[in-house]
């Protein structure tokens, strides 16, 4: 069993997560922004679930600490 305050991931691989996640959102960008091939609601919907991605991974925590 896990403990509570055991780490899921390294830093190292949360910062692998990050990146991967950063290449992500730039392709959805150009699939919903430049080339419109994409839905509004599609667009969103794969937003909203990346945030709920960083938020159970703690990503977020990265963003606030990277110089």
């Amino acid at each position: 069993m896990i403990g509570l305050y055991s780490q899921l991931l390294s830093k190292d691989q949360k910062l692998i997560i990050k990146d991967s996640l950063i290449m992500y959102v730039c392709q959805l960008q150009k699939q919903y922004f430049r080339d419109k091939i994409m839905s509004y609601d599609e667009y969103h919907q794969r937003m909203r679930d990346i945030d709920e991605i960083t938020d159970k991974l703690h990503l977020k925590d990265l963003y606030k600490h990277d110089s």
